[in-house]
């Protein structure tokens, strides 16, 4: 027994021992909560005390190295969710952006909020401007760098990207990758290549409009692994959802009129009890042009401040609208009554209503649309004028552009047949609809139905007529090594022609190389080319002789039918919908719902509450 005592003392000195801290001389202080450093880069940054829904997580994502795809509501603050990491990771964030004047806005953005490590490459920069944003990025100025997906054509600038590390890749609007998106863009298919160059630590796309199998499409034309996915779907109960049926067109201008009336009465209002409130702004989005303008002249005649806006107007007079839309003065526009070209760019944070005169063709269209309202999160109504008769509308939309197996041959003859180069052709669209008799809608369908049967590939547009400005004028000494290079060098100096084709001819490249030459010419500082893309560049892959040989079964026809229909029965279940709209939209775009769930915002829930 004594042995077992002292062997238990033994033991108790020994952990005596060990829990004894060693004496110090360091003077005690009080405990502090451990700091939340995506919180805090979020206020230093950007003066932000808290993150909207999914912002964290998907940020977390990107910092702890996964990829990730995000598809939030128009105006959640996508941007966030790239911007803060690329000014916490160590390399630089490349952003792919497909218009200029997006990423013009967030770089200016940026620089008004101080943060001046940005950059934004692009073909409206001089060649001086270019090596100087160069220069900022060998010195490691550059945390953030945007460019336009036409920018990647050049082998060279990938090699001088590829010389830094690449921590984060992010491809926005990332739905213009899926030939089935309602943006599909051409440029976007490259994106493959480029990131198989670039090795970027961490892949991130971002959208607001990707169903479930339009992300798995984007997934399969990327090839990358499987991303860290969150969808937002609608969630922005700043904005409330809202369908007023109607039995006919009579009925709607009865309902609008009613609705802007009251918009204007709580505008009054809050102007007699604020001076600085002002009137309050929206968007009518009607299907046809002709619609537009007759919406327009009813509401000018009843004493509204609104115009017409579509893609007939020529340029002056579009860009007037848009400049009187964001003038919230006097003499500015409360109202825009567009088709769906008044869109992407469309950045006007204080728009009270978004009214849609008849049904969209998809819900991701309507998402998109109604998401330029309350961008500074305050109350916004965003209103559909449902009426069945509007389905009819899509209908013959499908009709018009369903593929059929003539249709599909007659288009693969014409490409074939057309003036080219080897394998390829670059045409026009208009080229196209006039020479196969087809609508703009259908030739589209047409094309990306024979990509998908694999007989033949889109490539990015190019200009039919080039502009070329030579660096520090004619100097003879200054001349490329390259062969090639040096071939298109010469032929643009000494020609007056400058047509893509022609110049293909002339060099005895394709058109596909011409572009990436010139691509690299300008990299190189020879050259600064610019011209309006509106050529179709097709690869031909297979002959219509095989085309002739498939079935209907085959080509898969009414696939497309199928799926354009099930698309505007989904946009009228929504109009129908008796238990919440919101729910609607967030089981569309893949969000897992309890059956329960209720928004409390739209009308049917106010309604049933």
């Amino acid at each position: 027994m004594q042995n077992l005592q002292d062997l238990l003392k033994k033991v108790d000195a020994i952990l005596d021992s060990a829990d004894t801290p060693e004496p110090t001389d360091a003077i005690p202080t009080a405990w502090e909560p451990p700091t939340d450093r995506l919180l805090e880069g979020l206020e230093t940054h950007f003066g932000y005390g808290s993150f909207r829904e999914g912002q964290r997580q998907i940020i977390e994502a990107i910092l702890d190295g996964e990829n990730v795809f995000a598809v939030f509501p128009t105006g959640h603050g996508k941007s966030m969710c790239y911007q803060l990491p690329a000014l916490m990771l160590d390399g630089i964030t490349v952003v792919v952006s497909p218009l200029i004047s997006l990423m013009k806005d967030q770089v200016d953005g940026l620089r008004d909020q101080g943060i001046e490590a940005v950059s934004l490459i692009n073909s409206a920069l001089t060649w001086e401007e270019y090596q100087g944003e160069l220069a900022r990025l060998r010195r490691n100025e550059i945390k953030l760098l945007y460019i336009s997906p036409e920018r990647l054509r050049s082998r060279r600038f990938l090699d001088i990207l590829n010389a830094f590390s690449i921590s984060l890749f992010v491809i926005d609007e990332a739905h213009c990758i899926s030939q089935w998106g309602r943006d599909f863009r051409p440029a976007y298919l490259s994106l493959r290549d480029t990131i198989d160059i670039l090795q970027p630590r961490v892949i991130a796309l971002f959208t607001a409009t990707a169903p479930p199998e339009i992300q798995e499409d984007i997934l399969n034309v990327l090839n990358i692994p499987t991303p860290h996915i969150l969808t937002q779907g609608i969630s922005r109960p700043n904005l409330k959802l809202c369908v007023q049926s109607s039995e006919d067109e009579d009925e709607k201008y009865q309902q609008l009129e009613k609705f802007l009336t009251n918009q204007n009465a709580a505008s009054l209002t809050a102007r007699l009890g604020d001076l600085r409130a002002s009137p309050k702004n929206g968007i009518i989005y009607a299907g046809r042009r002709r619609e537009t303008e007759e919406i327009a002249d009813f509401l000018q005649r009843r004493g509204f401040r609104a115009d017409f806006y579509h893609a007939g107007l020529e340029p002056h007079e579009r860009n007037r609208l848009q400049e009187a839309f964001f003038d919230d003065s006097e003499n500015g526009l409360d109202i825009v009554v567009a088709t769906n070209a008044f869109g992407m760019g469309i950045d006007k944070r204080n728009i009270r209503y978004i009214v849609h005169w008849t049904l969209t063709g998809t819900l991701e269209e309507y998402c998109q649309e109604i998401g330029r309202a309350g961008r500074d999160e305050e109350e916004s109504f965003c209103v559909l004028l449902f009426c069945h008769d509007d389905r009819g509308l899509h209908e013959w939309f499908i009709k018009e552009s369903a593929p059929d197996k003539p249709s599909l041959l007659k288009l693969l003859k014409i490409i074939e047949n057309f003036r080219g180069s080897d394998r390829y052709r670059a045409i026009a669209n208009d080229e196209l609809q006039w020479m196969s008799g087809a609508k703009e809608a259908k030739v589209i369908v047409c094309l990306s139905y024979l990509e998908k049967l694999g007989f033949l590939k889109r490539w990015y547009n190019v200009p039919s007529q080039l502009s070329v400005r030579f660096r520090g004028g004619w100097i003879e000494e200054m001349e490329p090594t390259n062969i090639e290079q040096r071939r298109l060098f010469d032929l643009l100096r000494r020609s007056k022609s400058r047509t893509v084709v022609e110049l293909s001819e002339a060099a005895g490249l394709n058109p596909k190389e011409v572009m990436e030459q010139l691509a690299e010419l300008q990299s190189d500082g020879y050259i600064q080319y610019w011209g309006q893309e509106d050529l179709l560049l097709i690869e031909l892959l297979q002959d219509s002789e095989l085309l002739s040989t498939l079935t209907d079964e085959q080509i898969e026809v009414e696939d497309y039918i199928r799926r354009k229909q099930n698309q505007i029965d989904q946009v009228v279940f929504y109009a129908l919908e008796t238990t919440c709209r919101t729910r609607v939209i967030r089981k569309y775009f893949g969000e897992e719902m309890d059956e329960n769930y209720r928004c409390g915002t739209c009308d049917v829930c106010q309604n049933s509450g």
